[in-house]
């Protein structure tokens, strides 16, 4: 399994979210598929390199047409999407590390928290998957040679786990790495990226202006082509106790890809 892994902020200051896409298998054709999509809608340059499909550039129609495209390729193979959607009144960096500890470094352990969650309730039977985040500004700072939330990630999903018998559990994730959503390797996180930004647009309760049409309208396309009933937080508080029950009762992978809304997810983070 490979997984790719965003971040997004809305303007108004209201949420941050954290969004993860799954792919299961088939991972080249998924982003062949992608790749073509987006030389239909003629993002090819005259170097036949293809320019990035970023949420944010979603005004004008041949973006809005890509976007939609996307979310009908996502729909069509093997894989999923996850979010977590944090209210930033309710969010203290304070209670993420030590007070001493530099803000991007408990930055970097908070997000590790949310992809935490994200990760380990959301991909029954995974050992030694790959997981692929794009360039998390916001975790960056002098801890190592590497970014901080990576180092992070590192210490929790790539450690070797004995049993009392001493037999080995390989780890969940055998390599973590952060890259560029601009390079066309790594070209499916434009897919989580525009996933991500449909589903902040379709949260934000602020007036939008004719500038916003496309955007909206990738977000009611979002709705129809992957049947959600809502985007509110009263539609999928109360799924979080099937996550939880699929969760603790072991689900598999076979029927996990069966269940309610496998193909979308949200969860509303609360502090306890």
């Amino acid at each position: 399994m490979i997984i790719y892994l965003d971040e997004t902020y809305d303007w108004t200051g209201v949420y941050f979210l954290l969004g993860a896409l799954f792919v299961l298998s088939d991972h080249d054709i998924f982003l062949e598929s992608f790749n073509s999509l987006k030389r239909e809608e003629k993002f090819a340059r005259p170097d036949g390199s293809l320019r990035e499909l970023k949420y944010s550039k979603i005004k004008y129609p041949k973006y809005e047409r890509a976007a939609i495209k996307a979310i009908q390729t996502f729909k069509a193979h093997r894989c999923y999407f996850r979010a977590v959607i944090v209210p930033l009144a309710q969010f203290d960096l304070r209670y993420f590390g030590k007070s001493y500890e530099l803000e991007k470094i408990r930055r970097a352990r908070a997000y590790k928290k949310f992809a935490e969650m994200l990760i380990e309730y959301n991909s029954p039977e995974l050992a030694e998957g790959i997981l692929f985040a794009d360039n998390l500004t916001r975790c960056k700072g002098a801890l190592g040679q590497e970014d901080e939330f990576v180092e992070v990630m590192k210490e929790r999903f790539q450690r070797t786990i004995y049993d009392h018998d001493l037999s080995v559990t390989p780890p969940k994730l055998k390599h973590i790495q952060e890259v560029s959503s601009a390079d066309e390797t790594y070209g499916l996180l434009q897919v989580c990226d525009v996933l991500l930004g449909a589903t902040l647009n379709g949260l934000i309760k602020t007036a939008k202006g004719p500038r916003m049409i496309h955007k909206n309208r990738v977000t009611e396309k979002m709705k129809e082509i992957l049947e959600l009933p809502s985007l509110e937080k009263d539609y999928w508080q109360p799924l979080t106790r099937l996550y939880s029950r699929e969760y603790q009762n072991r689900i598999n992978m076979a029927d996990y890809t069966k269940a309610t809304h496998h193909k979308y997810r949200l969860w509303f983070w609360h502090p306890k």
